[in-house]
This record gives structure tokens, sequence and C-alpha cells, in this order.
């Protein structure tokens, strides 16, 4: 950790090198510095350090470092810096650093160049340059992907500054594994391993219940801007949260201050008016550093393929980073994001026999006057307090307030089949809505000796808390829409009108209340074996009142749910089959309340269960700069609600059906060879009812929206000779066929397999200045990225796009 004391620190090193130059390289330090030229980040190391470095100007003139981030020696750092330069460091017997030539012989040593330390698993990812993480941090603690036993996706901020990835929605149609899905109603649902992903959101480790019944699906306003890196967990993630899901978990980990001043300048503009500038800017706020800031400030405005929808973004981003002592930084943040935004909404009709109407890609049957505006404030706060050299305690609590004011209509009917126009009904709907969310996580983390290895010990505890306070109101519309010739000037109607005649609808108060506890041990069993064995005993309530309407006639409408002691389980086993390759396996319990669903007679229905199981191969190579795995998964799901069929007006649910998902996953992350870095993902996912409370259905696919196969590639390759300034970029999206049966035909509304690719060019022009321009969809593949029914929910993916970018390091 850095001294945050460095005019003391100073004076001893000096002294210590009077007496021993050697005991300077023996001290680490935390260093923080970008990638960017060789020259800026060898004079950062050493100014940090404080040692002297000597080279000659025509050495490094035209060459770039990677980033220095970890806490290691300065001769590590250094040797970290000009690794693939063609130029190797030398310490002099007064302690100072010079440069020069590396031998051609691989295998040649030179005399006094001290031996390199192990590299700290500091898993930042920004100004590494790289699309592998050296660690994660959605469990407790720092691992590497390798030691992880579970799949796990790391997006870092190269990969989302290279894809112009801003919103959670694009982080995740770029994941590897994962099923993006349009909700009608605005959004986008998550799905992994053939299961939807609700409400399994960390900030910084910290579980929030953001996207557990949600107005967005599962999505929600939160802009990549403010983030390090995203990392997505497939599988089980009931030790994250305790109620936890059958398919997965997100963990956003925010910027820091630095120790260094950097200040990156972007603007970018696109296809469709697609305009972006962004401002961020960190480094130390006093003379020793003790105290370090970070600031983001981002707007963007935009519109889009389809007509009358627009959208603006503005967010707003500050951090503090303290070290009260030499062992203590405590760490506060705050985010708020301002989005008013035209969508449009319900997607587009099918002929009545499910075909597809064939529509321009540009419509939308929409009125103009939709409109959804977000406001969103979001405060973070944790301290962290190094006890001893082994052991750390962290405490860390998350604070977020969401409002947002929707108005929109869209037809909602099929079209009968040959008709060239339409009458079709529209719907429509307003809502108010106030969402607030805490969350709170303290652990204390650290290892001991045992038996002759070393062990790794968690205990902890988070809690989570979120309120609903919300008015909706559905109704049908007096006018008719035609979907070949839409007018997007329909009357808006007034509340009044809502309330007289609302077919749904009512205001709703839902709190939501988790806490639990959690230990997690890792034991070293032998050299090359270790266990890991975890338990989350965990409690849950939620309350719900509200008034359900009919045609102006409310319904009071209570419902509860409570577990209390929920044991969740996770066991598994890695053993390292040599210097690069482990293999693993891992269970977990799988547990979701689903108290406000009701019986027939009126009871609370059980909760949702299963299990989770797989086995898997995790490489690491070249020093961590590329991460591969491979895995087997297996997961049983039990006792999902169900509609009852007895039930008279569909109003009541059933403990009903057993359904399996199983595949296999292939993952590739870093750089495979010199210059070229590369994220691929394959994945194969087979989903089958095994029981249900209609016989007819066991057998079929239990999720048939999320395809077979489904392939994510991005690579970028830098150059090299006369073009070193230039990097190119590719990528595809690809999946074979999915489909959704219609609930009310029984006809099955499908897509063929496609893929979309894409491209990037980069140019540098100095070492401050570069241009980027990317390309979406290249080919113009035209497709349905979502599938929907005869009457809605069918909408088109992207037409071919462009993005030219302009940004500024200094």
């Amino acid at each position: 950790m850095l001294n945050p004391w460095p005019h003391t620190r100073y004076a001893a090193v000096a002294l210590a090198a009077l007496a021993n130059p050697a005991w300077v390289q023996a001290q680490e330090v935390n260093f923080n510095v970008p990638a960017g030229p060789l020259a800026t980040t060898l004079n950062a190391i050493a100014s940090q350090s404080g040692h002297i470095v000597s080279l000659e100007p025509g050495l490094v003139q035209g060459k770039q470092a990677p980033a220095v981030i970890g806490q290691m020696s300065p001769e590590h750092a250094m040797e970290v810096a000009l690794r693939g330069s063609g130029l190797q460091l030398r310490i002099t017997a007064q302690g100072s650093f010079s440069v020069e030539p590396a031998p051609h012989d691989a295998q040649a040593l030179q005399l006094g160049v001290t031996s390199i330390t192990e590299r700290s698993l500091d898993a930042t990812t920004e100004g590494s340059g790289s699309y592998s993480a050296r660690a994660v941090t959605i469990g407790k603690g720092a691992h590497s992907l390798k030691e992880t036993p579970q799949s796990i996706t790391v997006m870092t901020r190269k990969m989302l500054d290279d894809q112009n990835l801003n919103t959670i929605e694009q982080v995740m149609e770029k994941t590897p594994g994962i099923t993006v899905y349009d909700s009608p109603m605005g959004g986008k649902y998550f799905y992994s391993r053939g299961f939807r992903m609700t409400g399994q959101y960390q900030y910084d480790g910290v579980p929030l219940d953001i996207g557990s019944s949600y107005v967005q699906a599962d999505s929600f306003n939160s802009d990549m801007a403010i983030y390090d890196r995203v990392e997505v967990l497939r599988g089980a993630a009931g030790m994250m949260k305790g109620a936890g899901g059958t398919s997965g978990g997100v963990n956003f980990v925010r910027k820091r201050g630095e120790y260094t001043p950097h200040t990156q300048l972007s603007l970018s503009a696109g296809t469709w008016d697609n305009y972006r500038g962004q401002i961020d800017t960190g480094g130390p706020l006093n003379d020793t550093g003790r105290v370090r800031g970070r600031a983001v400030i981002t707007e963007q405005t935009r519109q889009y393929f389809y007509d009358v929808g627009q959208r603006k973004d503005q967010i707003y981003y500050g951090a503090l980073d303290i070290d009260l002592s030499p062992d203590t930084t405590l760490g506060i943040g705050l985010a708020y994001e301002d989005v008013d935004a035209t969508p449009c909404w319900g997607g587009l009709p099918r002929y009545a026999d499910g075909s597809d109407l064939k529509l321009k890609r540009s419509t939308c049957l929409n009125p103009a006057w939709n409109h959804q505006r977000s406001k969103r404030t979001t405060w973070f706060g944790d301290l962290k307090h190094q006890l001893n050299d082994d052991w750390a305690v962290k405490v860390a609590g998350v604070y977020s307030k969401n409002t947002q004011d929707i108005e929109y209509a869209f037809p909602s009917g099929s079209v009968p089949v040959g008709a060239t126009q339409s009458s079709t009904l529209v719907i429509g709907s307003t809502y108010d809505y106030d969402q607030v969310d805490y969350g709170f996580d303290a652990y204390l983390n650290g290892t001991f000796d045992a038996f002759g290895q070393q062990h790794e010990l968690t205990v902890g505890a988070n809690a989570s808390r979120s309120r609903k306070d919300d008015f909706f109101a559905v109704a049908v519309l007096p006018d008719r829409q035609d979907v070949f010739n839409p007018n997007h000037h329909l009357p808006q109607p007034d509340d009044s009108y809502y309330l007289a005649n609302a077919t749904r609808g009512g205001p709703m108060d839902m709190r939501i209340k988790q806490y639990g506890a959690y230990s997690i041990a890792r034991l070293k069993l032998a050299e090359p074996l270790t266990l890991v064995v975890g338990s989350r005993v965990s409690w849950y309530s939620s309350n719900s009142d509200s008034v359900s309407y009919w045609r102006g006639e409310g319904t009071p409408v209570h419902t509860q749910a409570k577990e209390t002691g929920q044991v969740t389980p996770f066991a598994a086993v890695l053993f390292d089959l040599n210097d690069n390759l482990t293999a693993y396996a891992s269970y977990t319990d799988i547990f979701t309340p689903q108290g406000n669903y009701r019986t027939l007679s009126g009871a609370t229905l059980k909760p949702l269960v299963g299990q989770s199981y797989e086995v898997g191969i995790k490489g690491e190579w070249f020093d961590g700069r590329l991460n591969s795995a491979f895995n087997l998964f297996r997961t049983i799901q039990k006792d999902a609600a169900q509609d009852d069929p007895l039930c008279p007006d569909s109003s009541c649910s059933q403990n009903s059906g057993k359904v399996r998902a199983q595949g296999f996953e292939a993952e590739v992350s870093g750089e495979v060879i010199d210059r070229l870095q590369l994220l691929a993902g394959y994945t194969y996912t087979q989903t089958k009812v095994l029981e249900d409370a209609d016989a007819a259905q066991n057998g079929v696919p239990y999720n048939s929206y999320v395809p077979r196969h489904l392939l994510r590639v991005w690579a970028d390759y830098g150059l090299s000779g006369a073009l070193d300034r230039v990097s190119v970029g590719a990528g595809v999206n690809a999946q074979s066929s999915n489909y959704r049966v219609s609930p009310i035909s029984g006809n099955d509304m499908t897509q063929s397999g496609y893929a979309v690719w894409n491209g990037r060019v980069s140019y540098r022009i100095d070492d401050t200045w570069s241009v980027a321009l990317n390309g979406n969809n290249l080919f113009d593949k035209r497709y349905y990225v979502t599938v929907g029914t005869e009457g809605f929910g069918n909408f088109y993916g992207e037409p071919r796009n462009f993005v030219m970018s302009l940004k500024a390091d200094f």
C-alpha cells in the first residue's frame, strides 16, 4: 500500500539507501499509471517511487507502455512498463535505474537486474489496455479468474471503450453467454443459461434489489462512464445475496481517484444524430497524495433508426479516496443520472397467422407524445482497513433513489392476413414510479497457516432494502392506429381518462428486506488441491399494498412473504494441473421467494428452489495477460410459479414445474499474441421442461427464445512498423434460431439464425490525441433482435451505423 506520508518515506529511503542501496528496491508501492508513451510511464514510476532513471531519448521515442497498476516493487513496475519494448532495466550500484537494449538471446541474464516480485492481484482494468482482468471482486476479496470456480466474464474498461458500450443493455448484448430480450414496456430482460436474471446487481460488491419487480424490465438507467469494469457471473448467485436467482449476477465497479493526475476528453458523433461528450479527470488533491479525487461529466443526445425516438442523457459523478492512516482508506462517491427520452414502446405486430409484416425498420407505431423522464441519484461509500499483513476488513454501503414519470401508447393486435391497412387497438399507459434502494456489506478477509499450507477465510454480513411507491394505469384509448401508415399525432389523454377507464392499475407500496451472514473458506489441502466451502444464512421479507382498478372500481390487495434462516450452501474443488491450467467442480443451491403469488386457497407460494452444478478447466497464460475457460453446466429449477388452470380469473398460481438447463461454455480473453486483444465466447444451451402442470408441455424447450448456439467475438490488433499508430478491430454477434410460442394462437414466432458483424479502425495522432471510427452491423443485416407475439413485441435490430470518436489523454 502506498504510504500516505511520502515525506517521511523518502527520508527513510534516503537514509537506508546510504547504508544499503538494495533496500530501496525491496519496498513495494501502489502504482496506478495508465497506458501511454513509454518515456512518460518510466518517469512516472521513477517519480512516484523516489528513484532516478537515465535513458537515451532515442531508445523510447514512439514506444508505448502498458498500464502499471498494483502494489509492487519499483523495479517490477519498470519491468512491466518495458515488456515488448525491446529494452531492459539495469539497476546501478547506487540504486538508480537505467534503460538499455535487451539482448537478442531471450535467455540471457543481465547482471545487476533484480528479480521480479510476484504480481499483485489488482482487479482494476482502467489503463491496462487489456481485454482480460487480473482479478475479479464479484465474490469477496480479489481472486484471479483461474482460481474462481464459477463462470465470470469481465467487460474491461478497454472493451467498453473500444465498442462504445455506454449502457447496461449494450454491455450485456456483447457479453458471452447472455441473451437480451426487449420488453414491450421498455427496458430489456437478460437471460443466462436459459433463465432470466432478476435483481442480481452489486455495486462494488454491495448487493441491491434493483431490477427486482422493476419498471424497466431487468435493465435500468446506468451509464458506463463512471465504471472501471462490469463483472458478469453466469450460474446460481445465491452466495451473493441470499435470495439468489438461477442465472447469475452483475457487479459494477466504479472508477476511483488515481495517484497520478490524468484527464481524458472524448467527443463522438454518429448516425442518427448521435452525439456524446465526456470529460473524466482524476488525481491527487494534495501534495502528499493522501486525498485523491475523480470527476466525470457526460452528456449525450441522440435519435434512433425508428421514427419519433430520441433521448438525452446527463451524467455527473464525483468520488474521493482519503487515506486516514497508512492502513485505512475511506472512499465516497456520488452519481447523478438524468434521462429525458421519447422511446418507441411495444414493438411491432405481425399478421394473424404469425407471419412477418415486413414493415420498414424505421417504423414506430407510437404517438410523438410518448415520454420517459428518469432521474437517479446514487451514493457510494466504503472503508477499508488493513489489520496486519494477513487480515483486512471492509465495510461498504450504497444508496440509490430513482424516480420515473412515463406516459406512452402503442397498438396491440394482429393484422388480418393479406390486409394493406389496419385499425388496431391502442393501449395507453401512465406511470409515476419512485424506488429507493439501500445496500450494506461488511466482511473480514485474511489468510492463515495450518498443516503446512496457507488458507483463506472470509466472514461477513450484508443487507439490502428496497421500497417502491408507484402509481400506474393502463387503458384502451378511443383512437385506432394503422400499422401500415401510422399516425404519430394521436390525441394525448389526460389523467382523468385513465382513472375512469383503467383496465388495470393502481397505487402500489412495496417493501423488500433481505439480510444474512456468510462465510467462505479456501482450504489448501495439498499443493495442487484447494477446497472452497461456503454458506449463507438468509432472512427475507416482502410486503405489498396496492389497489387494483378495473373500470374505475378499486379493490385493495395485500401480499406478503417471509423466509427465515434459509441456508444456501456452496462447495467447490480446484486442482492445479500445472502452472497454467486448473480444473474445478462446483455446486450451489438456488433459492428465490415467491410470496407475492397466491394459491387458489389464498396461501403463499413456496420459494423457487434448485441446484446448480458446474465442472470445467481454466487457464492463465503470459503472466495473467490471457485467460481461458471451458465448462459444462447443469441447472435444475423446481417449484416455479405457474398459473393455476382451476383459478376462475387467472389471478392465482401454483407451485409446479421442474425444468433443466444444461450445456457448455468456452471463452478466451486477453492478449492472444503480441498486440492482439481478444474476447471470444461460445455458449451451447439446452433447456427442457421435465414436469409441468400441463402434461402436454413435458419434454418441450423451457425457454425457446434463448438460442441453442450463441457466439460473441471481438478482437483488436495494433499494427507494427510504419503503421504502429493504427489499430483495427472486428467482431461478430451470432446465434442460432430462436422462437416464442404465441399464448393466443399457439403459433411459433420465429427468427432464423443470424450474424451481425462490427468493426473499428483507430489512429493515434500523437501522444495525446487519437481518433477512431466504429461501424456496427456492417453488412446491414435485417433481423428481429426480439420476437414477440402476433399483436406486439417484435423489435428490429439496428441497421448499419457508424460512430466517429476523438479522444485526448493528458
